[in-house]
């Protein structure tokens, strides 16, 4: 009897046991399937915020002007932020979505985008004919005075092209298209200490970085700054009231460089933004990948007796060497206060330079590269053999853009395209 008791009590335990065991199983198969619902629930809140922010910076790209105002909105759970403002040759988009708690951020430079009429050479109508000599090239849209293209020769060296242009000519203005003064105004007011104001200023070291998802910070020096073997990237602005140089040894991912003076040495590299008020010069060999920019916003002062005709006064203030690659943007724009030397020389670029992007001049450009895009200007200029010749233009080459969805220059009331996200 006492055995039949003992495996009575054994197989009481054991189906017990199993009971729990079964109870244990249930409850981690229904804790299981309340997480994995839990979090697919929370999945599509993230896909949804996520798909919300991008649509928010492509529904902006549709704006021809841009508000630096936050733009918020609260709909039940989700909520929505909306920022612009320039950052260098681009606009900085940034959009956030949050639903129940989950948040989503995503930010982007964004520039002017391509369409059909956009003009690969823009001359503005002075009254006089462009003149192609040597090896220059001129492809797509082509913008011309009223006079038209011919073929011309200097020292003997004539036109080798089989056409004057090869693609569609069109009359241009009297005027060279506008940018967005909004983005004007900008370049002008950081160029007088805007973000020394505003920013958070850090030293300089030997490496810097700085989230797009963060507060821009700033580097400043009332000295000249020379950038070594620093390695610095981000939401970051290098500024000095004197000069800045860099050097083939530094560093520089996607930072904005404001100062009267910058010069870029031999056989630099990185992706960056030059913008100053005086003068820029970029040695040969250089490589600044897309987006980069160099801006000389021109506001020094000109006394009446540097406005002769000598070499040494029409020496250029922006200067770009031999066989040097920018990917993005160079642009010239004028002091308006003073009266411009009808033969002074604004930009130069060097033979073997190639940009991909836009040279936009208010001014005189003497240009032997080549640019894969779009070349603004009012005029003309090649210095050879000792002479002056306006409106020609010698061994420059002008093609297509070979980036379809390139974003570019702000100009005025024109839709945008998106240029990089960011970090």
């Amino acid at each position: 009897m006492k055995i039949v008791y003992k495996i009575k009590a054994q197989a009481i335990q054991f189906a017990l046991l199993i009971s729990v065991i079964i109870a244990i199983l249930l409850s981690a198969f229904l804790l299981l399937t309340h997480v994995q619902s839990f979090f697919r629930i929370k999945s599509k809140e993230i896909v949804l915020a996520s798909d919300i922010a991008n649509n928010q910076i492509f529904e902006s790209l549709l704006l021809t002007s841009i508000s630096t105002d936050t733009t918020k909105g609260l709909v039940g759970s989700k909520t929505t932020k909306l920022a612009t403002n320039y950052h260098g040759a681009w606009t900085k988009t940034f959009s956030e979505v949050v639903i129940n708690e989950r948040k989503v951020s995503k930010t982007a430079f964004t520039g002017v985008a391509l369409n059909l009429k956009t003009p690969n050479l823009y001359l503005v109508n002075k009254n006089a004919p462009l003149v192609v000599v040597g090896n220059t090239r001129l492809e797509g849209n082509s913008y011309l005075p009223e006079q038209g293209i011919k073929a011309g020769n200097i020292s003997g060296n004539y036109y080798q092209g089989n056409s004057l242009y090869y693609g569609n000519s069109t009359e241009s203005k009297k005027t060279i298209p506008e940018l967005d003064s909004q983005w004007i105004s900008y370049l002008e007011t950081i160029t007088k200490g805007s973000y020394v104001d505003n920013a958070a200023t850090i030293t300089l070291e030997k490496e810097v970085k700085n989230s797009f998802y963060d507060p821009v910070k700033i580097i400043y020096e009332n000295e000249p700054m020379t950038l070594g073997n620093e390695k610095i990237s981000g939401n970051i602005i290098i500024q000095s009231a004197s000069k800045i140089t860099i050097t083939s040894a530094s560093q520089l991912t996607d930072v904005v460089l404001i100062a009267p003076i910058i010069i870029v040495e031999d056989y630099v590299k990185g992706r960056f933004q030059l913008i100053a008020s005086k003068k820029i010069e970029i040695g040969k060999s250089c490589h600044l990948f897309y987006p980069s920019s160099a801006i000389l916003l021109d506001k020094k002062n000109v006394s009446k007796s540097s406005l002769g005709n000598t070499a040494q006064k029409r020496t250029a203030d922006f200067n770009i060497g031999k066989n040097t690659n920018i990917e993005g943007s160079v642009v010239y724009l004028k002091n308006k206060s003073i009266i411009q030397n009808r033969i002074k020389t604004h930009l130069n670029i060097a033979g073997g330079t190639e940009i991909i992007g836009e040279i936009y001049c208010q001014g005189t450009i003497e240009f032997m590269g080549t640019v894969k895009g779009s070349l603004y200007t009012e005029q003309f200029v090649a210095n050879q053999s000792g002479s002056v010749y306006l409106n020609h233009l010698y061994n420059g080459q002008v093609l297509v853009n070979p980036i379809t969805k390139y974003a570019g220059l702000p100009f005025k009331s024109s839709k945008k395209s998106i240029a990089k996200w960011l970090y």
